[in-house]
């Protein structure tokens, strides 16, 4: 008899994480009973719900500072599903490493700082964390965390570039150690830089064609033309160039009646097609969030029919504890 599949969607409350996932029995020789991190619905079989994994979510958001605003940057971040998100302008003084978060939900942040300006971060969701390889804090600008992901080694390098004010000393340093670091990745890695870079690429490639998409907020600066020299040197792309979006899913900041957009995500070109989706998410303050989904995934997998309500489309989250909502 034919398989019969039908699509359909799942839904969730007001960002809530839905726990309970589940595997329903041996698929691709995971054992019944293995907690799954991160699914969407792909359809029913003859009664049984299949689902397939998502791509991790990845962001970039400079958050003006932490400092009184860890809880509020958590539950944002909990909110837009992201796995691991770069943090900018923490302004926390020297290093460190700690849980941020409830019970409900936590991130694990590695920081590094000088004097209480600037400052930048990595955050990584709790269930994630025994996929962190290495941590290298890199400068008050740079900070790498090396994390493996099924067969694949994700390099994501957290960056806060020199304002256009700044010295040209400053600014080299930085466009430095970020090549440095990208330099020391493996052939086969899939390397991601997020970060507010303090410059503007042009809505045109103009010469950068392959690295530049042509979809872009603004005219160039010089302080863009380093970010897109970088690229260039590293056989990279700037990922938030190649999406077709309006304005306000580009810009990036905002101060007063000034529009721009200064946070980007680069990969290498060669990984280009595993990046699904990137957007900024409007109606924050003066800086927006920069999201972008991969196509980082596991193969697909049978889970347990438990139940859904809800208004929003999500994609469902492993937990622990199990029985409250999942596919159906």
């Amino acid at each position: 008899m034919a398989l019969s599949i039908r699509q359909k969607r799942v839904r969730r409350i007001s960002g809530d994480p839905v726990h309970g996932v589940m595997v329903q029995g041996p698929v691709d020789g995971l054992a019944t009973g293995t907690p799954l991190y991160s699914v969407a619905v792909q359809g029913t079989i003859d009664g049984r719900t299949t689902c397939r994994p998502r791509g991790w979510r990845f962001g970039t958001w400079n958050v003006g500072t932490l400092t009184g605003r860890s809880l509020e940057v958590v539950e944002e971040l909990q909110r837009r599903m992201v796995d691991v998100a770069a943090l900018q302008e923490i302004r926390w003084k020297g290093e460190g490493t700690r849980f941020v978060g409830t019970k409900g939900g936590r991130y694990k942040l590695w920081w590094k700082g000088n004097d209480g300006t600037g400052g930048v971060g990595v955050m990584v969701r709790e269930e994630l964390v025994e996929k962190v390889l290495e941590v290298r804090r890199r400068s008050n600008g740079v900070i790498v965390v090396v994390m493996v992901f099924g067969k694949v080694i994700v390099r994501v390098i957290s960056g806060y570039a020199p304002q256009q004010s700044r010295k040209e000393e400053e600014k080299d340093r930085f466009y430095d150690d970020v090549s440095d670091e990208i330099g020391q990745a493996g052939l086969d890695e899939f390397v991601v830089l997020l970060g507010d870079l303090n410059g503007h690429v042009g809505a045109d490639a103009d010469g950068y064609e392959g690295v530049h998409g042509g979809w872009v907020y603004g005219i160039r600066n010089e302080e863009g033309r380093r970010v897109l020299e970088l690229a260039d040197a590293h056989s990279m792309v700037v990922g938030n160039t190649w999406f077709t979006r309006e304005p306000a899913r580009l810009i990036t900041y905002r101060s007063g009646e000034h529009r721009s957009m200064i946070d980007y995500i680069l990969v290498r070109a060669k990984h280009r097609k595993y990046v699904k989706n990137v957007k900024a998410i409007p109606g924050m303050l003066q800086h927006s969030m920069m999201l972008f989904t991969s196509g980082l995934r596991a193969d697909k997998l049978i889970v347990t029919k438990i139940g859904y309500e809800g208004a929003e489309n999500f994609w469902l989250r492993e937990k622990n504890d199990v029985g409250q909502t999942g596919c159906q």
